[in-house]
């Protein structure tokens, strides 16, 4: 298996800001990602992925939502909520999208993501050319490894027989790629999703102070 460069992400708290009429209380919840017909919102009770007319725990229901905001109902009052830029509690100002990542004692790196709109938890690794995930994953996620075209991977364990897919959407923070290659690894290996170069080809990556950060290309 290749050497693999670890990440643990320091999720970027990316708080929704609210505009609606009237003196009405904004929605109790923070929005974290966006997806088509899909956000993710966390509040008081968790995180909570919703669907389109799908109602959080604390009464906010999803409206809309696409790539550039969301619409949520609350106390009879509709929102309009956006993505901010903050990343590890620090506003940033730049055009492009921004991921910061701090390393773990171990010098390793996670990250919260997802894949075609469900969350994952992914190991960076630039040593894997493809985003790799086992069996496990494909059926977790609902990916169909007959889908793909038949091949072979090297890992620790030697040559395991694989499935290469194109996943629809891979998100990172407020990152996202899509139609990315990905493994599927007959057995249990990988362990955790390993987010290999067909998505990190996406990104530019800068290294400082031991902190990677992931900045999305135009």
């Amino acid at each position: 298996m290749p050497r693999s460069l670890r990440l643990l992400l320091c999720f970027p708290l990316l708080f929704g800001s609210a505009a609606a009429a009237g003196e009405a209380a904004a929605p109790p919840v923070e929005v974290l990602a966006l997806f088509k017909d899909r956000a993710l919102l966390r509040d008081a009770t968790g995180e909570h992925l919703l669907k389109e007319g799908e109602t959080s725990p604390l009464g906010v229901t999803l409206v809309e939502a696409d790539a550039t905001g969301a619409r949520v109902r609350y106390r009879d009052r509709v929102h309009e909520l956006t993505l901010s830029r903050h990343v590890s509690g620090r506003f940033e100002a730049a055009e492009r999208q921004r991921v910061s990542i701090n390393p773990d004692v171990h010098g390793q790196y996670r990250i919260r993501g997802a894949i075609n709109g469900q969350f994952v938890n992914f190991l960076v690794d630039t040593g894997a050319s493809v985003v790799a995930m086992s069996r496990r994953h494909a059926a977790t996620l609902g990916i169909d490894p007959a889908s793909g075209r038949e091949g072979a991977v090297q890992t620790a364990q030697g040559v395991i027989r694989s499935h290469f897919v194109s996943l629809d959407e891979v998100t990172v923070g407020s990152i996202t790629a899509r139609n990315v290659q990905a493994a599927v690894i007959d057995g249990n290996y990988p362990v955790e999703i390993l987010l290999g170069m067909s998505f990190l080809r996406n990104v530019g990556m800068e290294e400082a102070g031991g902190v990677l950060t992931l900045v999305q290309k135009h």
